[in-house]
């Protein structure tokens, strides 16, 4: 956590410098893809997995400090801040036992906090009408929450199980508990790691100096899964990327 507030501190700061600067403030909002890949590395072999994709939405906002402005463009900095939330359907079954109906259902949410600290080139096509944009940066990434969640019906009766995915700590909760989870069962860390440092770039254009559209893609640099303890010599490797398309507006 130390970390995280050190990495908050010096956004909030390079904001309030920008606020005194020739800065422009963005809020805004989009649709977002995150990509797990995974893969086991033995001393014999390599075996990968299937990717894993979950789309959701993510709300965003960011500060825009022009420090340099030429004839050829103008280049700027961009610290930011985003909340992303992700989710998953992995598996839906039904079937029949002794003319009883049962059916599960397990899904997978994740939510995240990312600090984006970009530098931007740009371009006026048309002063005032259309400016397009270029951007690259790091982007720490702080895992809030990840859970697996499993539905059982069988008949009239059901129960809902979620699974930490960081902790390996598991809730549950009966027809009969209403929306709170009252049960609860600890478990093992996964070794499913919190924290991710990602490099993003992207592309904007801005239109009559307030609408801005932008399209960015961030690879995940730290391997989530290092934590784990594989005793059998094998390493388990997992990476998360990011594909996120957002609209915002100026300030």
């Amino acid at each position: 956590m130390r970390k995280f507030y050190a990495i908050l501190a010096i956004a909030t700061a390079a904001m309030a410098f920008a606020a005194n600067s020739q800065a422009q403030i963005t809020v805004g909002a989009g649709y977002g893809l995150a990509n797990h890949t995974s893969k086991i590395i033995s001393d014999s072999s390599k075996e990968k997995f299937d990717p894993t994709n979950m789309s959701g939405l993510h709300i965003f906002g960011t500060y825009e400090w022009n420090f340099m402005s030429k004839n050829w463009g103008d280049l700027s900095l961009e610290p930011g801040v985003s909340y992303a939330f992700y989710g998953q359907k992995i598996e839906d079954e039904k079937e029949t036992v002794g003319g009883v109906e049962m059916s599960s259902r397990t899904s997978r949410r994740e939510h995240y906090l990312d600090i984006p600290v970009n530098v931007k080139y740009s371009y006026n096509i048309m002063p005032g009408t259309l400016k397009l944009s270029a951007f690259a940066g790091p982007s720490f990434s702080f895992g809030l929450s990840s859970a697996q969640i499993g539905k059982i019906k069988s008949g009239d009766d059901w129960m809902v199980m979620r699974a930490n995915l960081y902790n390996g700590n598991v809730r549950s909760r009966g027809e009969n508990d209403g929306k709170s989870f009252k049960n609860s069962e600890k478990g093992e860390k996964t070794g499913y790691g919190i924290f991710d440092l990602k490099l993003q770039v992207g592309i904007a254009a801005t239109v009559i100096d307030k609408i801005d559209v932008r399209i960015g893609f961030s690879a995940g640099l730290v391997n989530r899964m290092a934590k784990t303890n594989a005793d059998s010599g094998n390493k388990y490797v997992s990476h998360t990327n990011l594909f996120q398309i957002g609209v915002g507006y100026h300030f």
